[in-house]
């Protein structure tokens, strides 16, 4: 009954951005790129169930709740450390995290990644999430780039070279509601094509429940009541507040018992557009601390890995562009204190 219940508060949400269909189209859409994160990417933006560090910023804000601190050693490194006589490399946590629930300790993630989009565009989120007893808050920007952009007349001859570039700054917070975790985010944007700026802002919601132990739905409303604002006044620009559309985005995952696989499904739904997105992802951690991926983002095809040193977490993503079929490289860092 209670995941019944913030399902039906979800649902609710509806009428506080369906005033915004009237004005839908493409405003403020570089919400939507989803370039943040390798695992996530590599997997085809299927993220919104699985993303469990700091990069659920974006993709859903629930997932704060999962992130992980540093990974303790298990029973049998524990035996074999004793069994070397390497006391002094066995922690009080090491010991505690067997006798205690994870989610008593608090954890800190700073986490960043970025790299370069086809045509010559460029994008990079940077955050910190932190959770304690039962909450989750963290704080991101997320930031894409297109520098070069050259401009033509009605006859198509090139005229000179513009720039873009758009900024979201988000704030989140999660908490649990029964067995479900509830996530908001709240967002702050800023855009500017080449000498005319717009701010505005933004919100997104997210959920995620567990239905069995190896099976996780999630869903998410991205950009409820998203729009722009021209910061000042601009010839030939209207001066109101234009809205973007909502996303809505419904993503499950199975997981293997041993937790070393993983395949993750989503479908969104832009409001303005009549077609659906499809995305699957596949995870296998081949190693204690590295994994590779797969996916498929709208039928284009993703890959990548990432691999553990330590406190510090290394990954890389390949995909597909979905303008020009041209190449995407990410990399991405994340620290856990």
């Amino acid at each position: 009954m209670i995941r019944l219940k913030v399902s039906m508060l979800i649902f609710l949400l509806f009428p506080v951005y369906s005033y915004a269909i009237n004005d839908a189209g493409s405003r403020a859409s570089f919400t939507r790129t989803g370039w943040v994160g390798t695992r996530y990417i590599a997997m085809g933006k299927a993220a919104e169930v699985v993303v469990n560090d700091v990069f659920a910023i974006y993709w859903n804000p629930a997932g704060l709740l999962d992130i992980q601190g540093k990974q303790p050693l298990t029973p049998e490194e524990i035996k074999q450390k004793a069994k070397e006589g390497k006391i002094d490399s066995i922690s009080e946590k090491d010991l505690l995290t067997f006798s205690q629930d994870e989610s008593s300790f608090n954890v800190l993630q700073i986490g960043a990644s970025g790299g370069m989009v086809a045509a010559e565009r460029y994008a990079g989120f940077g955050g910190f999430a932190y959770k304690f007893s039962g909450n989750a808050l963290g704080m991101g920007l997320y930031s894409i780039k297109s520098p070069d952009i050259d401009t033509y007349d009605i006859n198509g001859n090139k005229t000179g070279v513009t720039s873009y570039s758009a900024n979201v700054g988000m704030f989140s917070y999660a908490t649990y509601i029964g067995d479900a975790a509830v996530g908001f985010t709240i967002k702050a944007l800023y855009e500017t094509i080449s000498n005319v700026s717009y701010a505005g802002t933004g919100l997104d919601v997210g959920v995620i429940t567990e239905v069995i132990p190896f099976l996780k739905v999630g869903f998410v409303i991205q950009d409820i009541g998203t729009g722009l604002y021209p910061t000042k006044e601009y010839e030939y620009i209207i001066k109101k507040y234009d809205f973007g559309s909502p996303s809505i985005k419904i993503s499950s995952a199975i997981v293997s018992r041993a937790n070393n696989f993983t395949i993750a499904f989503s479908g969104i739904k832009k409001i303005e557009q009549d077609e659906y997105e499809y995305n699957i992802g596949f995870e296998l951690l081949i190693y204690k601390s590295m994994s590779i991926y797969l996916g498929l983002n709208d039928s284009l095809f993703t890959t990548g890995c990432t691999i553990g040193l330590g406190d510090c977490t290394i990954g890389y993503a390949f995909s597909y562009d979905s303008v020009d079929l041209g190449y995407n490289n990410f990399i991405s860092v994340m620290l856990v204190l």
